[in-house]
């Protein structure tokens, strides 16, 4: 009789489907979901969510992408540690929290902020494709990060999310090994930041808005409605209707 074996190289995947528990041994998994495999058995594994570890079941392996990651300890003190770069993983769990509140947006029916969170959410997949796909110069790559930590520090600003204090190369800063001085003028300084940032985007739209009113008032517009009751042609050749407006105070036609 087959048992549970404990995985050697099977140890982090992501998943690729969502996955409804059947019984109280099995793991409730949604796309994107990071897991922790600790066994394996058949077709199956056991683990548990890396964001909720007290939590641990079964779920299909074929649910599940496999990816390299860095194991520490053993038994009950095992952790995972992926290998993909600290800022992939961060957009990654940024993507996670903000397509939740877009979908209460769309549910809410909060059009403008829907759209902003659209587009913010897919420049950092297109981001994070170039990321992954280890084609980039080191300078394009430089910049393309710091355009990345931009958008994520606005965009939780924007939807009033915790801010990520970050050095000047956009790192995160380790609370551990930064003076509380330091991680609270960071704070201030990313904060004003990202605020005269986003009053500078609302002052461009006012400023839009502007124009466009000043262009249709400087233009006036009037609507005009024609019944048109027959027209007669021969079938089978082109026939066009022209029409014109003819002001009988100036006998003429208004062009």
């Amino acid at each position: 009789m087959s048992r549970w074996v404990p995985t050697k190289k099977e140890k982090y995947g992501v998943a690729i489907y969502n996955y409804d528990a059947r019984g109280e041994e099995e793991l409730s998994l949604q796309i994107g979901d990071t897991v922790h495999i600790l066994e394996t058995h058949e077709d199956w594994y056991r683990g548990h969510r890396l964001r909720r570890k007290s939590k641990k079941g079964t779920f299909p392996a074929c649910y599940i992408h496999l990816k390299e990651a860095t194991v520490e300890g053993n038994g009950q003190k095992e952790t995972v540690i992926p290998t993909e770069l600290p800022l992939v993983q961060e957009v990654t769990t940024t993507l996670r929290e903000w397509a939740t509140i877009w979908r209460d947006l769309y549910v809410g029916d909060k059009r403008e902020m829907f759209n902003s969170v659209r587009d913010m959410i897919y420049d950092l997949i297109e981001w994070r494709s170039q990321i992954l796909s280890g084609t980039l110069p080191q300078d394009e790559l430089t910049e393309l990060k710091q355009r990345v930590t931009s958008k994520i520090d606005y965009g939780n600003k924007y939807l009033d999310l915790d801010l990520v204090v970050r050095d000047q190369d956009g790192n995160i800063l380790d609370p551990e090994t930064t003076s509380t001085v330091s991680l609270f003028r960071a704070h201030e300084a990313a904060s004003k930041q990202i605020e005269d940032r986003i009053q500078e985007e609302r002052s461009q739209k006012q400023n839009i808005d502007l124009s466009r009113q000043a262009k249709f008032a400087s233009t006036p517009s009037f609507g005009l409605f024609v019944t048109l009751k027959n027209v007669v042609c021969k079938i089978g050749e082109d026939a066009e209707v022209l029409m014109s407006l003819y002001d009988p105070l100036d006998s003429k036609f208004v062009r």
